[in-house]
């Protein structure tokens, strides 16, 4: 039972109707064909029967003087008459009192077995046998003549012409249920996707829904059940949308304060405490032509500066490149990749496939913090040894793709453990952008950014 359960429970709420509506549909038909056969053969069997004692009656009522008067020859007539003129009629037999054969219908091969088969009691009407011969079936009806004094006529009836006609009957009579459940199955396949189409259209907003489109809506339904659950879901979806906005628009703020923020440190760090270490320097090469016995010391001290110099140059690179605000997303990223692959030891690769030219200020700062964080991630955890970024910049849309021969991962495990990469989805929705990860143990890693660019 529990696998025949689990077994339908694997179909659609379609498929489940539709067989349902099917099996009792030809159920039904069957049940009523079978039926209507068992009556058109239980009323054949009692037409034969009446009407093999009405023509019994028949031949006793006319031969009754010809039995009395002994004119064998006017029996014969007699029943040769009755055997054409019944086509259901096999054989007549008239007894006479002493239960000898007077006349019959056989000729010569006369079957001495009918004359073992019992006549009918004194008073009773008829007596209905069947007899199994090499024709079939045969009913043999027995009626006395004049009460059984005088005699008793037997005719045999065969049931095949009229089970011919009751099959007959019973085959249209199944044509004409097959017909009703071809017509009943139509309709209930109707109905059915008529009552679903409300359930399939929620499924198809679902996992519109699913995959990150909060526009699609379920089209409003009749005001049923399922029309109150289509409006319920169509409301549960404006607020998740409106959810959503209010997120959104919570995220590219913060993101614009980062990215504002970003930019004024890096422009502190540039025009103060470059400047500053700078003059330090200049100070300390002062310092050791004027008395060049403080020179190691100097020398040291201006190394450590220097050093720190390009530390800052570096955060500040990281921070906010200028040349991203300046000259726009391509020399930004083609200077970043050179500069990663010396610092981190990496053979690294950068490449623009179509012209180059500006992108909106937002599709410029996603793609570039896309391509630093998933750099920085290459650095941190794929132990690779190249790595490339493709930039394409065909309108209508803008596409990078950050490449690299590491170990890999499991986006399934990883991806709702990393921030980075949280992170990197939400910059790309914020620009209805798409993000796609492809990677593996040991396969390495490729992410594929693409943004759409808007006219105007």
């Amino acid at each position: 039972m529990a696998r025949l359960l689990a077994w339908s429970q694997a179909f659609s709420i379609r498929s489940k109707i539709i067989g349902l509506s099917v099996g009792l549909v030809l159920l039904m038909g069957l049940g009523a064909t079978l039926m209507a056969q068992s009556g058109f053969m239980h009323s054949t069997q009692s037409e034969l029967e009446r009407r093999g004692a009405s023509i019994a009656r028949d031949v006793a009522a006319r031969g009754v003087d010809m039995l009395l008067t002994h004119n064998v020859l006017a029996l014969h007539e007699l029943l040769s008459e009755t055997l054409t003129n019944n086509e259901d009629v096999r054989y007549v037999i008239i007894l006479d009192a002493k239960k000898q054969v007077a006349a019959h219908t056989f000729g010569r091969d006369f079957p001495a077995d009918l004359l073992t088969l019992p006549i009918p009691d004194p008073g009773a009407r008829s007596l209905v046998q069947v007899l199994q011969t090499e024709e079939g079936r045969l009913h043999d009806v027995s009626v006395p003549i004049l009460d059984g004094t005088a005699g008793t006529v037997r005719v045999g009836m065969s049931p095949q012409r009229l089970q011919r006609a009751a099959m007959n009957q019973a085959e249209w009579l199944a044509l004409a249920v097959l017909g009703v459940a071809v017509v009943a199955i139509l309709g209930a396949w109707s109905l059915t996707l008529f009552l679903t189409r409300p359930v399939v259209q929620m499924l198809h907003v679902a996992r519109a829904v699913g995959a990150g489109d909060l526009s699609q809506r379920v089209p409003p339904g009749p005001p049923d059940e399922l029309g109150l659950l289509s409006h319920a879901f169509n409301a549960m979806l404006d607020q998740l949308q409106e959810a959503q906005q209010v997120r959104n628009d919570l995220l590219d703020r913060i993101m614009v304060a980062q990215e504002d923020e970003r930019r004024r440190i890096a422009r502190e760090l540039h025009d103060e405490t470059s400047q500053a270490i700078t003059s330090m320097i200049v100070g300390l090469r002062a310092l050791e032509e004027a008395h060049p016995q403080v020179v190691p010391t100097s020398s040291d001290l201006r190394q450590l500066a220097a050093g720190t110099l390009d530390e800052i140059h570096s955060l500040i690179l990281e921070l906010r490149p200028r040349a991203l605000d300046e000259l726009g997303l391509v020399p930004a990223l083609s200077r970043y990749v050179a500069d990663f692959g010396q610092k981190h030891g990496i053979r690294t690769e950068f490449q623009l496939v179509g012209p180059d030219h500006r992108l909106p200020h937002r599709v410029e700062t996603c793609i570039y913090r896309v391509v630093q964080e998933a750099l920085t991630n290459v650095a941190r955890h794929s132990g690779a040894n190249t790595a490339s970024v493709v930039l394409d910049l065909r309108p209508p849309t803008a596409s990078a793709i950050i490449e690299d021969d590491g170990k890999g991962f499991d986006p399934e495990e990883v991806g709702s453990r990393s921030l980075g990469l949280v992170g990197m989805r939400e910059r790309v929705a914020l620009v209805d952008g798409s993000l796609q990860i492809e990677t593996g143990h040991g396969s390495g890693t490729a992410i594929f950014v693409k943004v759409p660019l808007k006219e105007g």
